[in-house]
């Protein structure tokens, strides 16, 4: 199969094509694989057999490794293959205990009479997914309103869910401490081991404004509009499909700019818009629900997974792609690529985009700082030896891309100066996103 030129990305009349032989070898052949247009296998089939280890290592934790095995087993090796059977196997040993799991909380919450949405994992299936073993499940994501969700703690309790001390901070954003039952587990290093212990997070929000300094209003009616489904034998309530997208996509979102890779979630959301680039009932339905600062969002989302993954789009989709910031629209052109590069370039450049979507000079300076020295801010307790030498090891790239980012932004402020820039209107009076609260000018291009 030949290898082909991935398709640019086009604001308006201007193309922008994205250079991708930048990226590792290994890691340009697995997104090569995934995409949807322009996919080869060619360079997957060129990786030496010395180099699989570290690769499939990087797979497992961008959670795309069941996901390779399924789209193009042919061109793996067949040691390759064996290993990835062997997690698929395994991980399907642990889904079922998920599922089963799963039914033990509907029952239980269900004859409390305690409402909840299923968020994420199995509630992406087949919408995001074509298949639930091949979409990476770790927890299971509850999301409750008002002081039910305390109610909804009590009952988890009673089925042996505990608080889990020992695993990540409590945040108050979103959601609580996530719960367990009690266990003797030891993690061995193995992102498949079905003896995993299975966690519940209740949420009791899809997003802080407060957390992320970017205020998205209207969560209430995603909860309002909740669809039922099956699920583990039962029925389930979860998202309706323009929420459910909606919601997977400030999910990516959110692990990108706190410097995630999360691989898998974005080529779910391509596989999404590649699937409905031609259903014109969705994404009129979306466009009616969605307000415009939540559509922007989605559409940054879209921009992204699209660079990454060559899928098709609705037209409506392109529409919103193209009505994003100049400043949005500046880093999407040059660090578009910067987390596939990270693993061998260390770069924070998703720190730029942050601060892009960020009105307040104070809000962006706490961003800014959470970000190159986040052991200042961390309400998790102290810092350790291993996260400042990281930090320390990424502060040099970060303040090179912060020169770059600047040098860029003064070139398109020159290039764009007066009549190719439309001024800037201010933000909403609550500072949530609205249809003309951009944190900088949308930039007219040629052919506007």
């Amino acid at each position: 199969m030949a290898i082909s030129t991935p398709p640019p990305i086009c604001w308006r009349d201007t193309p922008v094509v994205h250079d991708f032989s930048s990226l590792p070898p290994g890691i340009r052949a697995v997104v090569e694989a995934l995409r949807f247009n322009g996919r080869s296998t060619e360079r997957l089939q060129a990786v030496p057999q010395t180099e699989w280890p570290a690769l499939l290592t990087w797979c497992d934790h961008r959670q795309v490794t069941v996901l390779l095995h399924t789209l193009c087993a042919d061109a793996l090796p067949e040691t390759v293959r064996l290993r990835i059977a062997r997690c698929r196997e395994r991980h399907a040993t642990r889904f079922a205990r998920l599922e089963r799991e799963l039914g033990e909380m509907t029952d239980a919450l269900n004859r409390h009479r305690i409402e909840f949405v299923l968020l994420k994992g199995m509630s992406h299936v087949p919408a995001l997914s074509p298949d639930p073993l091949v979409r990476a499940q770790g927890d299971i994501d509850l999301w409750f309103t008002g002081e039910s969700i305390q109610k909804a703690c009590e009952v988890l309790s009673g089925l042996g869910y505990l608080p889990n001390r020992r695993r990540g901070a409590h945040d108050d954003a979103r959601h609580l401490k996530p719960m367990a039952r009690a266990h003797n587990w030891k993690w061995q290093g193995d992102l498949f081991d079905p003896g995993m212990p299975v966690h519940v997070e209740p949420h009791y929000r899809l997003w802080s404004g407060s957390a992320e300094h970017i205020v998205i209003p209207g969560q209430t009616d995603f909860w309002n509009r909740r669809v039922t489904r099956t699920i583990a034998g039962r029925p389930v309530r979860v998202l309706c499909a323009q929420d459910l997208l909606g919601f997977a996509s400030l999910h990516f979102l959110l692990h990108l700019m706190h410097g995630d890779l999360p691989l898998q979630r974005a080529w779910e959301i391509a596989y999404f818009s590649h699937q409905n680039a031609r259903n014109d009932g969705f994404w009129n339905r979306w466009r009616q629900l969605h307000s415009p600062g939540l559509r922007r969002l989605q559409a940054l989302s879209f921009a992204i997974t699209r660079i990454w993954f060559g899928c098709d789009v609705h037209e409506c989709a392109r529409t919103e792609m193209e009505s994003l910031a100049g400043e949005v629209r500046l880093w999407l052109e040059h660090f578009a690529l910067s987390p596939l590069k990270r693993h061998s370039q260390p770069n924070k450049d998703e720190v730029w985009l942050h601060l892009t979507l960020v009105h307040s000079p104070l809000d962006r300076a706490r961003v800014l700082l959470r970000r190159l020295f986040p052991f200042v801010l961390s309400r998790k307790g102290g810092c350790t030896w291993m996260r400042l030498a990281h930090h320390a090891r990424t502060l040099p790239p970060t303040l090179r891309g912060a020169f770059r980012w600047m040098q860029l932004k003064r070139r398109m402020n020159r290039s764009t100066a007066g009549d190719w820039m439309r001024p800037e209107l201010p933000p909403s009076p609550d500072g949530a996103i609205g249809q003309h609260s951009n944190s900088s000018p949308t930039l007219r291009v040629h052919g506007a």
